[in-house]
């Protein structure tokens, strides 16, 4: 096997690359100390480095080298991946997608179907394959979003750790786990060096096993027991082992000093690793903000090194739009940790405002006036000392004996008769919950000071920072991802499901004979016109192609088509036509038709229609050529023609039709 493995510091992690396959021994090695197969990168990856990790890698490797590819690099790579699957699902979305419509040709969302008729069963499968169809298209399109989001999230997920406030963080984070490993190896010599002392007695031994919580099984076989002892041999701690007689004190160091030395070394191990990662972390940081300091300096020294931090001086934040006055710097070892600063614009607490130095993104040196401006709006007026009424009299040493909770500093704000002073404040005695002035009866005695002349030194508010000027033209429109409307759109049809509604006797008006119809009934603007067997709305849609805009009126009798007009059509009216007159309908300019033609249903819907023309209005109908509609609507027309044979096939019927034209 050709082995070969990896260390990035970067993200903390080992990996294992094999030319070959594992043979299943080394397999479950590699598995059982948490490795993972990463089949697109053809690697085993650990999540973070750990002793053991890496001793199993040397075995098999003999040596674990430098990962060639950065954090970025490898985002960068993992993102073209999700690329490639996001415009896979968007191929597989778009072509679901085609296959709906397709089907939706034949049989629109809505499309009423003769029940009873050979066409009902497949309507209704086809409606099936409509919903199937969309909610796979969906799907499908949601999947795509989703690498495409996961795609720039592992970009920007780089990006971010390698920003230095995060940087930052993280060092300050590894040199708290450093000091955690130090103690615990600290603590464990100490517990080494009790345990080997040649005059331990079996009482300190007790000691050393109660505070150092050893335990382990104790065996018969290998721990036998003296008469009346317990014979339990699960897991147990060494002071109970040795309370109850089964181990002495020199059994129970032999246990202890191997466990304190593995601890040693595990630690040691774990600090030379915490050493090696903030090296090259703090290299980093150097390297990005252009400090130049100690290589073992903590991660607040680095970042407080960036500027010169005065008070006075204006800063930005990450957090924050405004450009801040300092007013005070906190410092250690003389190294800014962390500034207060005047409180941001919107905020009501009105006090300082604290941040740490790896938040600070930008700097402002005061001018001198900026120095002293703010070095007097921040200056502390004097604590004073006077007696008073309900103040509590003590002596130094009693109010420094107090609790810090029962005592405190406040300020007392300028009056007409006295400045700003502060003075002391502390709980009344016998659990009152009531707090008074404090004079202390040893000290010097000082009152408040006057009155100041002028007004009090302020200063100047937040600063906004500079936005960026208003372009003079008009940015170009953002461009509309019409496939996504398309998706969105079908997604919110989905809700209620696609609907297939049953409506007997009805044949919608083919779209050639709607559009020959609206032709002949020449309809103009603001005409009034009645569609009295609306349907579907075939005739209506005509209407709309033509180009013309018309006054609408729409009678459907089927409740659930006349719903779903009236979501496109003002005026629609659920009902038997025949039962409105021209006080419930008015009269019409044009009247288009297609009424039912079952029992001759089509002569009295068209005559009683003819009634309800203005004087000149026009009635452009469809009815069953048949004798009985030749007898009783033929010498009404104006306009007679027979429709071919089979015009209405596709709607399921074969009848004989004819086009006629009544003029008021």
């Amino acid at each position: 096997m050709n082995l070969s493995a990896t260390y990035s510091p970067d993200d903390n992690k080992l990996r294992l690359y094999a030319v070959t396959r594992l043979d299943a021994e080394t397999y479950e090695r590699v598995r059982a100390a948490g490795f993972k197969w990463a089949p697109k990168q053809e690697l085993f990856v650990a999540p973070a480095w750990t002793p053991g990790r890496e001793d199993l890698l040397i075995d098999l490797c003999g040596e674990i080298g430098d990962e060639d590819t950065s954090l970025v690099e490898r985002a960068e790579q993992r993102a073209y991946r999700f690329d490639t699957y996001s415009d896979r699902r968007a191929q597989d979305a778009a072509a679901a997608r085609k296959t709906v419509a397709t089907i939706m040709d034949g049989i629109p969302l809505g499309q009423p179907i003769l029940v009873g008729h050979h066409s009902e069963r497949r309507a209704r499968k086809d409606a099936q394959r409509i919903e199937d169809g969309m909610r796979r298209a969906v799907k499908l399109w949601d999947t795509a979003s989703y690498w495409q989001s996961r795609a720039a999230g592992a970009i920007r997920a780089a990006k971010y750790k390698e920003r230095p406030d995060v940087r930052h963080r993280r060092i300050k984070g590894l040199e708290s786990d450093k000091r955690k490993a130090e103690r615990t190896k600290a603590e464990a010599e100490a517990y080494q060096r009790a345990w080997s002392r040649e005059d331990l007695t079996h009482e300190q031994a007790l000691r050393l096993a109660n505070g150092g919580h050893i335990s382990r099984p104790f065996p018969l076989a290998q721990y036998p027991r003296p008469e009346g002892a317990s014979s339990y041999e699960g897991e147990m701690s060494l002071w109970t082992a040795m309370t109850n007689g089964i181990i002495t004190h020199t059994q129970a160091r032999d246990i202890a000093l191997p466990v304190y030395a593995r601890s040693i070394e595990r630690n040691s191990r774990w600090i030379a690793h915490y050493e090696n990662r903030l090296a090259y972390e703090r290299a980093m940081l150097a390297e990005q903000i252009g400090a130049t300091v100690a290589s073992d300096a903590p991660a607040t020294a680095l970042m407080g090194c960036r500027f010169d931090l005065q008070p006075g001086g204006r800063v930005m934040v990450r957090r924050e739009r405004d450009w801040l006055t300092i007013l005070r710097v906190t410092r250690k070892d003389g190294v800014p940790v962390s500034i207060t600063t005047q409180a941001p614009r919107g905020v009501t607490w009105r006090g300082g405002w604290k941040y740490g130095v790896e938040e600070i993104t930008d700097y402002e040196a005061p001018t001198q006036a900026e120095a002293e401006a703010t070095k007097a709006a921040t200056k502390l007026p004097p604590l004073c000392n006077f007696p008073g009424d309900g103040f509590i009299q003590m002596t130094e040493a009693e109010w420094k004996r107090k609790p810090k909770d029962y005592r405190i500093v406040r300020t007392a704000k300028a009056t007409d008769q006295h400045g700003a002073y502060r003075y002391r404040e502390a709980f009344v005695s016998g659990g009152s919950f009531r707090t008074a002035p404090v004079y202390i009866t040893d000290a010097k005695r000082k009152d408040p000071p006057p009155p100041a002349a002028g007004a009090a030194p302020t200063l100047p508010p937040p600063r906004p920072a500079l936005v960026a000027p208003v372009p003079t033209q008009e940015p170009p429109p953002a461009r509309q991802d019409s496939a996504a409307d398309d998706f969105e759109a079908m997604r919110a049809s989905l809700k209620g499901g696609v609907q297939v509604v049953a409506a007997p006797q009805l044949f919608p008006t083919p779209a050639a004979i709607a559009a020959q119809m609206v032709e002949a009934a020449e309809i103009e603007d603001r005409h009034a016109v009645l569609e009295p067997s609306a349907g579907t709305g075939a005739l209506l849609d005509a209407l709309q192609v033509a180009g013309v805009e018309p006054v609408i009126t729409a009678v459907e009798v089927n409740p659930r088509l006349a719903n779903l007009l009236a979501e496109r059509f003002d005026d629609v009216r659920a009902g038997d036509f025949l039962t409105m007159d021209a006080a419930a309908l008015g009269r019409f300019d044009r009247i288009v038709m297609n009424p039912p033609f079952a029992n001759g249903q089509d002569i009295a819907h068209i005559t009683h229609a003819a009634s309800l023309l203005k004087t000149g209005g026009r009635l452009v109908a469809l009815c069953a050529n048949g004798p009985r509609q030749a007898e009783k609507l033929r010498p009404l027309a104006t306009v007679w023609e027979a429709l071919p044979a089979g015009s209405f096939r596709e709607q399921g019927t074969n009848v004989n039709v004819a086009l006629l034209v009544i003029e008021a």
